[in-house]
């Protein structure tokens, strides 16, 4: 189909009227030019969001693995669901990833300031996969790790959407020698 559209653009060039040889060349020239405009589109996008793309593919995976490890311990593995359950969570992260990038487009055309709702959104996808992970670390280490207050501060964030859970408070600075309070 490609190879006769350029046959066919090609001889019109060569062998065809002005007309034709002008409209031709334009069609010749307008295919790879929105194919070029295209790839430049994604291409760009990719080396923006690369290191985000890259962490939350890994989470993925590290949550895939965790998963796999927390059923086979508590015997309740099958691959049936593991298959289903990482295709399912795969799909909404694309899904909900493009869904927010949309969003992101939308406020940064109107000039309003959308650097909070990039965080938080990325905050959300990211912590999809890497919360569970992480809770399911708490699972197969019996509580003993990750603390319990690093869990709660994404179940807050989860509730509330605010970013700011995640910074230090002043009475969490006070004690930076880690000796017991007397």
């Amino acid at each position: 189909m490609i190879k006769e559209f350029i046959i066919k653009n090609l001889l019109s060039i060569h062998s065809g009227g002005v007309g034709g040889k002008i409209w031709a060349s334009l069609q010749i020239a307008a295919v790879p030019a929105v194919g070029f405009t295209i790839s430049e589109r994604l291409f760009g996008w990719y080396i923006e969001s690369y290191v985000f793309i890259w962490m939350l593919g890994f989470a993925l995976i590290a949550d895939l693995i965790i998963g796999i490890w927390k059923h086979m311990k508590t015997g309740s593995f099958s691959p049936k669901m593991m298959i289903m359950g990482f295709c399912q969570k795969i799909g909404l992260v694309i899904l909900v990833y493009f869904l927010t990038e949309a969003f992101i487009q939308i406020i940064s055309d109107a000039d309003l300031d959308s650097v909070y709702f990039k965080v938080a959104t990325k905050l959300m996808i990211f912590i999809y996969p890497a919360g569970n992970a992480l809770v399911n670390v708490g699972i197969i280490t019996n509580g003993k790790f990750p603390p319990l207050g690093f869990l709660t501060k994404f179940e807050k964030f989860n509730k509330t959407l605010d970013v700011n859970v995640f910074k230090q408070k002043d009475d969490e600075n006070k004690d930076t020698d880690n000796t017991p309070a007397e």
